[in-house]
């Protein structure tokens, strides 16, 4: 089977594929710093399935977290989600800007969680105006109640999103990912 070489369009594109272009290249941007994270984050909910679970962190994103008005198509932050999966989110977590770091905090209750007490913290601080993630993708244990994620002076001052998620040693269970909101350091 011979192919012909794909012939550039001659006719402009409508405004709904332009929308679709630029959601999803805001997207593509935003997870493509963090495709280790989203990947071990969606891997169990495509287990079966013929996407990848880069394909579904992506197709979740251009459904629930992008907001604005076309060509100013942004992610609204508190809607992401980079993990997805059963394991029981803590109570009350937190994050806060502690010297230069993010500490996540949460309470541990040992009959609510009993089951999960093992799992570990998963955190992700993404910096807005530079574009770029920073993980810690098997961190504390559930019970221990803390983690600290350490970054470099580059992103004081710079708007910071908080994620926290929870994976089992395992790695065959996982919580939906929690935002924590928006710090600067």
């Amino acid at each position: 089977m011979i192919r012909s070489k794909k012939r550039k369009s001659k006719v402009p594109p409508s405004l709904k594929q332009l929308i679709y272009r630029k959601g999803m290249s805001v997207v593509n941007k935003f997870i493509n710093s963090m495709t280790a994270f989203v990947r071990m984050g969606f891997e169990g909910a495509a287990m079966g399935l013929p996407q990848s679970a880069n394909n579904l962190a992506k197709s979740y994103q251009l459904r629930n977290a992008l907001h604005g008005e076309y060509p100013d198509i942004r992610i609204k932050y508190s809607s992401v989600r980079l993990t997805e999966g059963d394991i029981q989110l803590p109570f009350k977590p937190q994050a806060v800007a502690e010297g230069n770091g993010i500490r996540f905090t949460w309470d541990y209750d040992p009959i609510e969680n009993w089951d999960d007490r093992q799992a570990q913290a998963m955190v992700l601080i993404h910096a807005e105006e530079t574009g770029k993630s920073y993980t810690i993708p098997t961190g504390a244990r559930l019970m221990e109640q803390t983690e600290l994620i350490k970054l470099s002076r580059g992103v004081k001052g710079k708007h910071l999103h908080a994620y926290l998620s929870f994976v089992s040693d395992d790695r065959k269970n996982i919580s939906n990912s929690i935002y924590l909101g928006s710090l600067v350091l």
